[in-house]
């Protein structure tokens, strides 16, 4: 194995870092002393604060949904000397109900969300085959698997990380590469913000145990980044509060 225990010292390749969920990640996984390459597609001032607490952080922006963007990723990690593991949460929504929604809007939640983990995958095993050690966690969401009214393109998009990752983690455990889905529900950031009041709410009241902390999630995330999670492979780990409906 690569690395040291935990996360000191390990190099984790980050999406979709500018803001949100992926900012509050970037920052605990530094904290805890993992060497993060992080990327994001917009211009983030908070991103950039963050790397003037941490120096060693690396910043690669481009829209990760291609190709160029992936390899100039990965090869970012692995100029650092290896990639330990990848996290893969950059995503987005375009809700409507299932009849009025454009195929445009279908299609790009698909390229951001999906396509963008193939690419990632495809590109990072490379990496990690050589190394015989790697690990993924792809974030998906509680929608993926209960569905919402509304989220047809999103939890069809976040859903397909489901099957993504269950054959990246039999294709190669052979090779020491393992591949985990955190599912959270909602969330007091990121995607979570943009709800109005109402719908909040009204989602709150499904979980027994309201709306969720993006800093636990950025937490569990790090930990399935890290060695101690070296013996969980091919699940999907639930982080909701026990959404329910």
């Amino acid at each position: 194995m690569t690395g040291t225990e935990g996360l000191e010292g390990r190099i984790v390749a980050l999406t979709g870092a500018g803001r949100g969920l992926g900012l509050q990640i970037a920052r605990t996984l530094l904290e805890r002393g993992a060497r993060v390459v992080a990327n994001f597609r917009s211009p983030s001032a908070d991103l950039e604060q963050l790397r003037e607490k941490y120096p060693e952080l690396v910043l690669v922006q481009g829209d990760i949904a291609e190709e160029e963007a992936v390899v100039e990723l990965v090869d970012a990690a692995r100029g650092l000397g290896r990639l330990d593991a990848v996290i893969h949460n950059a995503g987005i929504a375009r809700d409507q109900l299932l009849v009025r929604m454009p195929v445009e809007d279908w299609d790009e939640v698909h390229r951001v969300n999906l396509r963008s983990a193939f690419l990632l995958s495809k590109h990072a095993v490379k990496a990690m085959l050589r190394q015989r050690y790697g690990r993924f966690v792809f974030i998906s969401s509680g929608a993926a698997i209960l569905g919402n009214a509304g989220q047809a393109a999103y939890a069809a998009s976040k859903a397909g990380l489901h099957g993504l990752s269950a054959t990246v983690a039999q294709e190669y455990k052979s090779y020491g590469i393992r591949s985990v889905v955190l599912a959270p529900g909602l969330l007091d950031t990121g995607l979570g913000e943009a709800l109005n009041e109402k719908i909040i709410e009204e989602k709150a009241g499904r979980s027994m145990l309201g709306i969720g902390s993006g800093a636990r999630i950025a937490a569990t995330a790090a930990f399935l980044a890290s060695a101690d999670a070296d013996y969980i492979n091919a699940v999907i780990i639930r982080a909701d509060g026990g959404l329910v409906y």
